[in-house]
């Protein structure tokens, strides 16, 4: 939660780069429009909705990693090496797909609420945005119930995808770094140890992910139904815009989960420290 409140003005911009909100998408450009025309208020748009996806998805992500290695491993009765890549992998993409899933509504919300709109955000609050995404898809369907959770679960797949691409690539790559850095006798473990793994981390992340977030993006902001499908949408994407706009936003992606990659080990391997369990 602390390292995605101290990011959310740089998810914000990132969102606005990718919707095309503006018409100079230069991440500096983009946040100095949105200060100018909106108020310094606006880089914290969907901040309560970032706080509800940040506890139920990082929290089982980062929470689940160690559990799920733990349990893979006695699964595959030692077949697996415990510091070898393939496991930590696998238990990586299962905690961070049940995570992604479950906390995809307030997802969706949050990229609603940081959206541009050119005439003013037509939500008040973040439960007025959560009722107003039910209440779309409650309209259209047979049974309301079904219709509004169908909405608020829209881009699921494209989320979990990039949760389990964002995850493999930063918690593998910061237990890899970690493990050969100490290995080698680089460096030991500790504060030093931590910020140089998350460094690495940060960056394989963000180029792993960008363009899944860019899909993402784009199908929970759609709701006039532009897009028929994940699919639909890459295809859309790649036709009217080329291969490049995959990595639109990339530089604030980069330092946004940067930023927040170094807060969240820095704050975990402390918690575990405090809390008297073994580093990650």
């Amino acid at each position: 939660m602390a390292a995605s409140g101290f990011s959310n003005p740089q998810d914000v911009i990132k969102v606005r780069q990718q919707l095309h909100g503006t018409s100079n998408h230069a991440f500096w450009a983009v946040g100095a429009q949105m200060i100018r025309n909106e108020g310094v208020r606006s880089l914290l748009n969907g901040f309560t909705a970032s706080m509800l996806r940040e506890t139920v998805y990082s929290g089982l992500r980062l929470g689940g990693y160690e559990l799920f290695k733990d349990k893979l491993y006695t699964a595959m009765d030692g077949k697996l090496s415990r510091e070898g890549i393939t496991l930590k992998v696998l238990a990586a993409s299962a905690a961070a797909s049940i995570g992604a899933a479950l906390a995809n509504p307030a997802d969706l919300v949050k990229v609603r609420m940081q959206a541009h709109y050119p005439n003013g955000s037509p939500y008040e609050s973040t439960r007025h945005a959560f009722v107003s995404v039910f209440r779309e898809g409650a309209s259209s369907h047979r049974i309301p119930l079904i219709g509004g959770l169908h909405k608020l679960y829209g881009g699921v797949a494209p989320t979990i995808v990039r949760g389990v691409v964002l995850s493999a690539s930063q918690i593998c790559s910061y237990d890899q770094v970690k493990q050969t850095l100490k290995k080698r006798g680089i460096m030991q473990e500790g504060l030093g140890l931590h910020f140089t793994a998350s460094l690495f981390a940060g960056l394989f992340c963000s180029i792993t992910s960008n363009p899944v977030d860019v899909v993402k993006v784009r199908l929970m902001s759609d709701k006039t139904g532009q897009y028929k499908g994940v699919v639909d949408c890459i295809r859309m994407i790649m036709v009217n815009e080329g291969p490049r706009a995959f990595y639109k936003g990339f530089g604030m992606c980069w330092g946004r989960l940067g930023a927040h990659t170094i807060v969240s080990f820095l704050v975990f391997e402390r918690l575990r420290s405090l809390c008297g369990m073994a580093p990650m």
